[in-house]
This record gives C-alpha cells, structure tokens and sequence, in this order.
C-alpha cells in the first residue's frame, strides 16, 4: 500500500515527498532523478543534507529500508536479493528515463544490485552509478562476520568507524534501539555473494576516503570492471564517512556529476 505524503515548504523551499521507502523532493520535470541509498544502520534523514544540497540539480528520492525512522516496526532485510525484488517495484514508476543512482558503503552494493536488475529486468540502465566506501561487488570478503559479533563488541566497532556519534556511543538506550538493525545490515553485506551477470553500460563512479579505517581506498579500483562504459576512482579526504562531511569536496563532485 503506497502511504505517500506530502508538505509543501515554506519560503520557496522544494516539496518534500515521504513514503514508505523513500525520503525525497519535487523537482522540475526536466531535472534527472538522483536516487540515494544510505549505509549500513542509516536511515533516510542521515542523507537529507546531501540531498538538499543538489536539489536545484535533481529531484531526490533517499531510500528508507524497513527497520528504521517511520518504518521501525517492520521486519528488517538480511540478504540484498530479496530487498532489491522488494524495492523495485515501488522506485519504478518514480524514476522517469533520466536518473543516477548514488550509494555508499552497504548502499554501494544496493545500488549496484538495483542497478543491474533494472537494466536487465526493465531496459532502464541509469545514467550514472556512483559508488563510495565499498570494495567492488566481485571483491567484497567472504570472512566477514560481524553480524554475529556480541552487542558490546558490534557497538565498538559502529563507534570505531565514526557511524554514531561519541555521545550515542555511550548511550545505552541507543544501543538498544539501533543495534538490532545495524546487525541485519551487516547481515546483508557479511553474506552478500557476488554472480556474474552481463555488464552495466553506464559510466561508474568510485570514491573513497584516504583515512578510510573500514577499507582501504585502493579497494575500490576493482568497480570498473563491472561496466562497459566509463571509469572514474577518485580518493577525497576523510574516514568512511567523508561523503557526510563538508570538508572532502564530495558534495561539489556529486554536483558535477549531476551536470555533465
């Protein structure tokens, strides 16, 4: 059941559109489509900023997955592929013919995914598939486990990465609440299993934190073998979450990419 919503806001800001999967803006027609899927534990709202920022490029749709913000009731995802057959159906009819898909760290492989079943399923290839702190799908560690890691040493390891905020870390509520989706997230990646499947033909590009402590950023050289079009892997400054932040140019890259 679609449970769409919509505000307008005020002074001249965009429309704001929120449904069950998706977080997102009104743009002019004309305007490609930017589709957003967060990392690992995130909800929509943790890339709102960065959406809003190439609102006059694009009209924005984050991905909310089951599990979080308005959706924290519902079962979570613990494999990609059954997401994905679950996702699609509702982002469809919302992308029009001129879109780019964006995702970082588990959202990457998400991405990746939705990109190659729309392609091959739909005919609609996107324009662009931009990628941020993930190794290549064919690359991605078969030894993972964290997952099955105990809630003390799963927190430390979210805390260690920069994906909660040092006064989260030390809430033991937060805990409470947010652990048990980040273990179904790290679910999806831990046992994520790459197939091969005939290329993507959009341009692919990879970004990657120099001071990244998940992966280092010459993981993510290996993305340009999974198209026949072009490659681009760029090292921007900043840990994991140097796509969040003001400071490693990211934003201005997006912008670009939105332009060409």
């Amino acid at each position: 059941m679609d449970t769409t919503s919509t505000r307008i806001a005020s002074q001249g800001r965009i429309t704001e559109v929120a449904n069950e999967w998706f977080l997102g803006s009104e743009a002019p027609a004309p305007l490609p489509t930017l589709v957003v899927f967060p990392h690992a534990g995130a909800g929509a709202a943790a890339y709102w900023r960065l959406a809003q920022s190439q609102s006059d490029l694009a009209r924005t749709l984050i991905v909310r997955l089951p599990g979080r913000e308005s959706r924290a009731g519902e079962q979570r995802f613990t494999d990609i592929r059954p997401l994905i057959r679950a996702l699609a159906p509702a982002l469809r009819p919302r992308l029009g013919d001129n879109f780019v898909f964006y995702g970082h760290s588990m959202g990457a492989l998400i991405a990746f995914e939705t990109a190659r079943l729309f392609s091959l399923a739909y005919a609609m290839p996107p324009r662009h598939l931009v990628v941020s702190g993930m190794e290549a799908p064919q690359d991605t560690s078969t030894v993972h486990a964290r997952h099955l890691l105990g809630d003390a040493e799963l927190w430390q390891l979210v805390g260690d990465m920069g994906g909660v905020p040092p006064e989260i870390v030390s809430d033991m509520s937060m805990r409470q609440m947010l652990l048990p989706t980040i273990r179904a997230d790290f679910q999806v990646t831990d046992t994520y299993s790459f197939r091969a499947m005939p290329l993507l033909t959009c341009p692919i590009s990879a970004y990657a934190g120099e001071s990244d402590p998940e992966l280092p950023p010459s993981a993510m050289a290996g993305w340009g073998a999974n198209t026949t079009g072009t490659f681009e892997h760029t090292i921007l400054p900043g840990d994991h979450f140097f796509n969040l932040g003001g400071k490693s140019g990211f934003t201005e890259v997006l912008r670009a990419l939105l332009t060409e």
